[in-house]
């Protein structure tokens, strides 16, 4: 298969020419799981802005999250996983694709202004879903979507960055509950399979709740008309608080944190106790992801009720998280260790070992990692830039990944921005601003793990190193335009030091 196949060709040739000329496509699709055993299950949650410090067990952030401390007691955690572009779309894109910005044309969020530059997930990407849907399985998708552009006319909820996604661009997604973005969590709206663009429907209700409901009831498919009960499921819950607005959530969740002092919440060193970002929203910022910890924890029951434990691969993670004033940083989007670093918990049991392990994971790498453990190591289309580490989840000793790619991109003008790699040690970022200026940030995770020191300017070898054997490779395998600026800023970087 060449790398530009088409979705709709990739779905095709899954099955075979003979079948394509006699089968329907609903046919076409059962006919190709038939004869196989049943794949496992997979349900993939990812609530939106979460970082990877706020989990009970790993003992950084003051958090509550009795459910997921639970559950990663059953799980594989890897707390070395980041966002490699920490922001939604990009994260999105990336997950759908198993690509890298550039090459998936996802290089910033999706809204309007960004329509020019297409700016969007494309229709013709083979993403994991298609993959999934020409293997015969039922798909759903509840909450969150954020990969499509709005273009004119908008819709009046939200108009310049919210937008209906028909169905021809749904990759495969045959249930469909969700909406572009749209911020107010206690009156969500949604768009159903069915709907057009204008019908479009508010719930009064906290939104991770009501998508909790309706993951349940997919699982469950007691009328048989949510899924095909007889083929195996993917169902993605993309919830969206802990986002800003952090405040609206139920009141009960603030309780574990309502007699805390902010200096008992603000613990970490690289914050400012007087931010207005840290002081304002702490608080409802944890108490929101406790929130969201019962309602997956809701979602989890409904796997054990329907007996489908065995067979599910579940997997818990986040687009990117949230610096919440530290370093004076509001929110995400910037190389950080609160913005980057994400939780990724993955249970399968008698499959994957629990555990936890310092992978580092990137974004792309989840698409074939998936895949793989669930069976379709054949399948995965050419020119995927993730790679699998379903063996590693499986026992098995490998070739690791010695970095991981950063990446801040202006849709405008793709070749600037910021670029950089993270190590098991390191963390160096350069960024080219729009009049060329450079700026260079280096951080010793192991010595500086809250990112206190830049050491770009006393440790000019280990900048050369860093940009020669990872950055460069890095640049090199996606494609990046970013590439042009290597030998200028060593150049550069030599001159100043000599």
């Amino acid at each position: 298969m060449s790398e530009k196949v088409s979705r709709r060709t990739f779905v095709k040739g899954a099955v075979g020419a003979a079948a394509v000329a006699s089968l329907s496509p609903s046919g076409l699709i059962k006919a190709a799981a038939r004869g196989k055993s049943k794949a496992p299950n997979l349900v993939f949650v990812f609530p939106d802005q979460w970082r990877g410090q706020a989990l009970g067990f790993r003992a950084e952030d003051p958090v509550h999250t009795p459910h997921l401390d639970r559950f990663a007691k059953e799980s594989l955690s890897l707390p070395q996983t980041v966002a490699n572009y920490p922001l939604c779309s990009p994260y999105r894109g990336m997950l759908m694709s198993g690509k890298y910005s550039h090459a998936n044309k996802v290089t910033g969020n999706c809204r309007a202004d960004r329509a020019q530059y297409g700016v969007e997930l494309q229709q013709d990407e083979v993403c994991w879903s298609d993959v999934l849907q020409a293997q015969g399985y039922s798909l759903g998708y509840i909450g969150k979507w954020h990969l499509d552009a709005p273009r004119e006319p908008f819709i009046e909820a939200n108009p310049k960055w919210n937008t209906w996604c028909p169905p021809e661009r749904r990759h495969g997604f045959d249930y469909w509950y969700s909406y572009g973005t749209y911020n107010d969590h206690n009156r969500p709206m949604y768009w159903e399979t069915k709907a057009d663009r204008e019908e479009y429907h508010f719930v009064d209700q906290w939104s991770p709740e009501h998508e909790a409901d309706k993951a349940i009831d997919y699982i469950q498919n007691e009328d048989g008309t949510m899924r095909d009960p007889d083929q195996p499921f993917a169902l993605v819950v993309s919830m969206n608080p802990p986002h800003p607005p952090y405040h609206l959530y139920p009141d009960k969740y603030r309780e574990p944190y309502a007699d805390k002092s902010l200096d008992s919440l603000l613990v970490r060193p690289n914050v400012d106790p007087e931010h207005p970002k840290a002081k304002a929203n702490t608080r409802d910022y944890y108490a929101s992801i406790t929130g969201v910890d019962e309602q997956f924890a809701r979602i989890l029951k409904a796997i054990d009720d329907v007996g489908l434990k065995e067979d599910t691969i579940v997997v818990f993670t986040s687009d990117h998280g949230d610096c919440l004033g530290t370093h004076g940083e509001v929110s995400k989007n910037n190389p950080f260790e609160e913005s980057m670093r994400v939780p990724f918990l993955i249970r399968w049991p008698g499959k994957i070992k629990p555990g936890s392990d310092d992978l580092l994971l990137s974004t792309p790498d989840i698409y074939p990692t998936l895949l793989d453990l669930m069976g379709f190591e054949k399948e995965l289309p050419e020119g995927l830039q993730g790679d699998s580490y379903a063996q590693l989840m499986r026992g098995a000793n490998i070739v690791r990944p010695s970095s991981q790619l950063y990446l801040k991109i202006p849709s405008e003008a793709p070749g600037l921005g910021a670029r950089g790699v993270r190590t098991q040690r390191y963390k160096l970022v350069l960024d080219i601003s729009a009049n060329k200026e450079v700026s260079r940030m280096l951080f010793d995770l192991k010595e500086d793990p809250y990112e206190l020191e830049n050491l770009a300017g006393s440790h000019p070898r280990v900048v050369e190193q860093l940009i020669d054997k990872e950055l460069k490779p890095w640049l090199l395998k996606t494609g990046d335009p970013w590439y042009q600026h290597l030998s200028a800023l060593n150049a550069a970087g030599k001159a100043g030091n000599s």
